[in-house]
Order: C-alpha cells, then structure tokens, then sequence
C-alpha cells in the first residue's frame, strides 16, 4: 500500500508547483501517540490503575518540577503503598539521558507499579519524581495490554506517532498555502533534519521486523489483540520518544519479532533514555545498566547495577553477596575480640582504659551497623518456583484423542487446516509450529472442543480428562475474588473436582510459586500480571489430566515460573500420559524432550515422529511470512464474527548444505558471540581502568593500549559476524 501522505516527491522541487497551480498540499490527521508532559509528584495517596492504552491521569495533588540536577529522570526516596501494604520503599533512582536501564525483581515486585508511578498513573506515599525540562517534551508508555483497538490501517495507526514529522509536513503545507516561502523552508529544514524522505523506509523496516508483511493495508480492528500489540509497538518504536518505557513488550512475539526488537534495542543510540521490563533474557541482554527491585525490601526496594549488563549482573549480585557475607563475619570476628579483651580486663585497674577504648570501638561498629545482618536485598536470591502436577489418570485403550479428515477453521468456505488425522496417545509429547495465523491455535481449540470442527470427526477416549491453559487465562479470572477462592472452587469442581482439597493445600500450591504470606487472600484486581499469571497456574496444577493443552504458556509467566513448569512436565506422565503445546518460546519446548512434531502451514498439518530442533525456530517455523498480509489477521475471531487466515506461501528453500548448516548453528553461535563480546567489553574496561592507574608510566601504557587494540579488533571482527549470521536468519526466515 502507498500511503499518499508519505509517499511524494521532494517537497522543494514541487513547492513552486503547488504556488503557481493553487491545488491544496496533502492532508495531515493529527497525531494521537502518548504524550505525556512529566513532572514532579508527591502525594499521599495511591491510587492503583488498570493497565490501558489511555494517557495517563496525573494524580490531583501533582506539583510540576524541573529540578531533576542534570538527570532525565529522578526518584527521590519514593515510596508507593497499595492500601496499607508497601510495595516500594525509598527508591532512589536516576536516569542520565541516553541510559538504558532494564529493572528485573520477581513477579509482584512492584515493576510494573514502579512505571505507573514514573508516568503519574499512581500516587507516590513519600518521594518525588522529578523530570528534566529536555524531558518533559514527550514519554512513550507501551503497557501489557496496549492494543491498538483503531479502525486505522496498520500504516496508518503505525505511522501516527510520527509527530515531530508530521507537524513539519503540516507547517510546510500552511506555508504553501499562504505563500510563505520563508516559513516553508524553515519547515523544509526541520523535514529533512528529521529524515523525513525516509519515513516510508523506517515506517517499512519496523512492520517488517515485527512480522507485518507489506502492503501493510489491514485495518487494526481485524487483528488479534496480540498483532495490535505489536502495532502499539511499532507506533511506540516510530514515535522516538525523549523516554520510552517498555512493559513487557515481547508478550505475544514470536522468535523472529524478539530477535528484530533485540537487535532494535541494542543498536537503539538516540538522545532518549530507555526502561524496559521483560522476563526475556535476549531483551535483558540489549540494556547497559540494570535496577532490581527486591520485595518486601525493609528500607531500599531498588538496587542499583550502573554500567553493567545483565550477565554482569548476575555476576555481580553473587559477588555483592559475597562481599557483604564475608564483612559481616569478619565485623563479628573483630566484635568478639573486642568483647573478649572488655569482659576479661574491664576491671582491671591497669588495663581499664584500654578495655574501655575497645568498648567505644564496640559501640561504634553497632553503632554504624557493622554488627547487624547483610541486608536481605544483597544477599537473598530469588525465589525459585516449583511446579507438582498430579499423577495422570488411567485411560481405557492407547488413543486418548483424535481428529479424523478435520477441517479446522471457522468458515467453512475459508478452512485453515484441512484434513487433519491426528492421534494423541499416552506418552506422546507435540508441538505445534507454524507461521502466525496459520491456524495452530485454533487447532489446539479444536483438540480442545472449544471450536466445533467444520468437518470431520473428534473422538474422546472415555477416561479422557483433559486441561488446557491459554495465554489469557490469567485476564479471564474473577477480579472481585480471593486468590486461594479461586484455586479452591477450580480445584474442588468440574471434571477431575476433588471437594476434599482445603484451603491448606490450594495455599500450599500457590506457595510453591510464591504466592506466600497474605498474596493467596488478595483479591485478583490487587494483584501484579506475573501473581495473576501463577494464580491460574496454581489452579491448573491442582486438578489431575491425561492430556494437557497449552497455547502460548510463557506470555504471561515470568521465567523462572516457565522454566519450573517444563521441567514438570519433562518428568510428568509416566507413559500414561500426554502434552500437546503452541509455542514460540525455544528455551521452554527445549526441556520438553518432544516425542513429535506437527507443521501447521499452507491450510495442511504434517506431523513428524522426532524432537525439535534448532532449525525449527528459523526457517519457515516460527517466524510470520513475509509476502501473505492476510496470514496477519487473527485465527480467532475478531468482534464476535469469525475472520479466516488463508495459509502463507512456502518459505525461501535452503538449498545450499553449508548455508543449511550456518542456519542450523545460528542461534548456539550468537548466543555464544554475546558471551564473548561481553567478556571482551569487560577486557577493554579492565584495559582503561589500568591505564588511568599507571599515570606516566609510558611503558606499561604503551603495553595496556596495545593489549587494548588487539581486543578490540576481535570485537570489531565478532561483530561483524553477528551482523551476517542476523542477516543470514532474516534472509532465511
């Protein structure tokens, strides 16, 4: 599709043109990007919103601010309470501009309320937020549930947050108008300053990579809510930002869109700083200084990692922890010497004053806190989830469900998959992959009998007790309910229902995925995404199956909750039962161990008897084809009224063994290029940090920026094969 407001000639050539003719110049909707002046806010009370698209509401007690001391963005002591229970304390926070800071804690931290208080969407109990006036020009806020819901084309809604470029268009169209030749070309300056002629390109590049295929004509209220997901992305990406904040924006992505938004973010170099929460280690790996927050942290709930990456991160919190250990027993070894020397020669008429000068140094230590524990935020380590699933029940006969000659779809004029002959037998372990809108989910949906079939025929073994979670589980709960209510009354109903399942043993459910404390008495709408997300997977773990369904799991799970639950399932089943899973996270299908795998792709299901592999994630798998719009459009239905996906043409053929082969390797080699790009940066830091300690020393410099070059022409030469093996994949995927 042409865009008529973006794809013309250059405006000077036709400028005369338009003066001389009197025909009107394009038109320029107005834009409607998130704007958001930022400020300085202090109030006491905490008002607690749903995540929506809408502009944010600033608190009424808000007071604006410009004293931000040279940061982007600063928190001063802030603390935010939901009711009486504190969820952040004394958060002491600066962004300098150009940063970007990735913030990581466990589900229920407070990461999402931290951002919410950041742009004034909640109260702050104590605090301030101060933003710098270079900031306060715009913030773009991409939420966990920012759809687009426009009756705009995905150019259209995508390109509308292109602001500073469309008031330049506007500004120059005016001065054509008014033969204003001077204000024109004023105008003019600022359009080309703004790369305005490649607006179409960049337009282009970020739909592409998100996995929008040209031309990009579909209306966004025919998407899912996931594809306008990622045109909220994509308007967001466009709009540049003075600072964008990015709320889990890998939720709905594929493998392909992750990896396009990573290599965004890592070679994103603008003027405006950056904050993203994410539970995807590729998204963590691209920020350069890391926050985590801590619950229930006493007094500070954030700590600061500056400069430092995630897998220095790591590092460092293990080191940090460490350190603080090993002082904490050597103050206690100095104290008891201390407190020895005092006890045995106090009262000695001699040695009294020496007993009373280490008295005062023992004072001092407990004084300063040298004698209390290392704080919990330093050395505690994350929890780690566990998930138990029941024993599967016994069947009657080998087959626990099958499709036969099954057109999968809603329409059947516009089938998806066609006949489909499929059985599912104890211990068989399959994944469904394909391109987006091919029709895996609806497949799954209609294993489950939630989607009639069109035709053919679905069979049930008659001791089948089937589970399913769906990637909007956690949004369909009871937000007026308890928490532990609900895993008891899913527990004790239904198929498969045990009505002697107390309250005890759903809260001991929910504890093994850290909902401890008072969190399983919370009502759902008082609980973060990632609490609501392990509330219905306490649900799902207390009921016993033969057959579980999964369609997207890890969207909404953070990945520790992920990882626990493969490895549930790696060992869960005993050959008695089975597990069918959609999915584009590659890391939890790994620990899966599939016994088969299905190809959902050109309206045809072909099933394989093998495990996954690593070419499965590239060519033609997981990633959106690039030439069929229509594959865009969601496989359920949108509005209430069912919307078909045509099937996606074949992917590019490899043909070439040492190109299969690079493609094979790809994913294991980049991941281990960023290993060792990282630790090479680390190299060259070391190298700087010497070199600024030897002062004069002409030698030992001479030696430090010789060892420093060599290291970083490797970096320089492992760059540039990342760069091919990235170009490699988008080439083959």
């Amino acid at each position: 599709m042409v865009h008529p407001a973006t794809r013309m000639a250059p405006l000077y050539q036709v400028a005369i043109a338009l003066l001389l003719s009197g025909c009107h110049a394009f038109q320029v909707s107005a834009p409607t990007i998130l704007r958001t002046p930022l400020f300085s806010h202090r109030t006491s009370t905490s008002l607690l919103s749903s995540a929506t698209s809408s502009p944010p509401t600033l608190p009424s007690q808000t007071q604006h601010s410009d004293d931000a001391r040279g940061a982007a963005l600063w928190l001063d002591d802030v603390s935010v309470y939901r009711g009486p229970n504190p969820v952040l304390r004394g958060v002491d926070w600066r962004i300098e501009p150009g940063q970007k800071w990735a913030i990581v804690g466990a589900n229920g931290a407070g990461k999402s309320t931290l951002l919410q208080a950041i742009v004034g969407q909640i109260g702050v109990a104590q605090g301030r937020v101060f933003m710098s006036p270079q900031f306060q020009k715009g913030i773009g806020y991409l939420q966990q549930t920012a759809v687009a819901g426009s009756n705009r084309t995905v150019y259209e809604e995508a390109a509308s947050g292109m602001h500073a470029l469309a008031q330049a268009k506007q500004d120059m169209e005016t001065a054509l108008l008014q033969a204003n030749m001077e204000a024109y070309d004023t105008a003019l300056t600022k359009f080309e300053a703004l790369d305005g002629y490649q607006q179409d390109k960049k337009i282009a590049n970020i739909l592409s990579g998100l996995g929008f295929a040209d031309p990009f004509d579909i209306r966004c209220d025919e998407l899912s809510g996931g594809w306008q997901m990622r045109v909220a992305l994509a308007k967001l990406l466009l709009s540049e930002p003075t600072l964008c904040i990015l709320d889990e924006p890998s939720n709905h992505l594929d493998e392909s869109a992750k990896r396009f938004l990573a290599k965004y973010l890592r070679d994103y170099t603008g003027q405006g700083s950056m904050i993203l929460v994410t539970h995807d280690v590729q998204l963590l790996q691209t920020m350069s200084n890391i926050a985590e927050l801590i619950p229930g942290a006493p007094t500070k709930s954030l700590q600061i990692y500056k400069s430092c990456n995630y897998d220095q991160y790591l590092n460092l919190k293990e080191q940090r922890a460490a350190a603080a250990i090993s002082e904490y027993e050597r103050n206690l070894e100095i104290a008891a010497k201390l407190q020895a020397f005092v006890d045995k020669w106090g009262a000695s008429a001699t040695k009294a004053t020496a007993a009373q000068s280490r008295q005062k140094q023992l004072d001092k230590m407990r004084k300063d806190g040298l004698l209390d524990d290392p704080a919990m935020a330093i050395v505690a380590k994350r929890f780690k989830p566990t998930v138990v699933l029941p024993k599967p029940p016994k069947a009657m006969g080998n087959v626990l469900l099958s499709l036969e000659k099954a057109l999968v779809g809603h329409d059947a004029s516009k089938p998806l998959v066609s006949n489909v002959n499929l059985k599912l037998t104890q211990g068989m372990k399959l994944l469904i992959r394909g391109p987006n809108g091919s029709g895996k989910s609806t497949t799954l949906h209609s294993l489950r009998g939630s989607i009639p079939l069109l035709e053919g025929e679905r069979k049930e073994n008659p001791n089948l007790y089937l589970g399913m979670f769906t990637q909007d589980l956690p949004q369909e709960l009871d937000v007026n309910a308890r928490a532990v209510d609900l895993v008891t009354a899913h527990a004790r109903t239904g198929l498969g229902g045990d009505i002697t399942i107390s309250d005890e043993k759903a809260r001991s459910a929910m504890g093994r995925l850290g909902l401890t404390g008072e969190k399983p008495l919370r009502r759902i709408k008082d609980l973060s995404g990632g609490e609501k997300a392990r509330v219905a997977l306490a649900m799902f773990t207390l009921k016993p199956c033969n057959l579980y369904l999964f369609d997207e799991v890890s969207n909404h799970l953070d990945h520790e909750c992920v990882e626990a639950l493969g490895d549930a399932l790696r060992h869960w089943g005993d050959d008695f039962g089975a597990i069918v899973v959609v999915s584009h996270d590659e890391a939890f299908c790994s620990q899966l161990e599939f016994t088969h795998v299905a190809t959902v792709a050109d309206g045809k299901l072909v099933l394989e008897q093998r495990d996954a592999c690593a070419s499965d994630w590239l060519v033609g798998g997981m990633a959106a084809p690039k030439h069929a719009a229509d594959a865009l459009m969601s496989s359920e239905p949108a509005n209430g009224q069912p919307v078909a996906t045509p099937s996606a043409p074949a992917p590019k053929v490899v043909t070439d063994p040492d190109i299969r082969k690079k493609l094979f390797n790809a994913p294991k080699r980049i991941k281990k290029i960023e290993q060792q790009v990282a630790k090479l940066e680390q190299e060259v830091n070391t190298a700087d940090e010497s070199m600024l300690s030897h002062g004069n020393d002409l030698v030992e410099l001479n030696a430090l920026q010789k060892q420093k070059d060599v290291t970083s022409r490797k970096i320089d030469a492992l760059m540039q094969e990342w760069d091919e093996l990235e170009s490699l994949l988008a080439e083959y995927s």
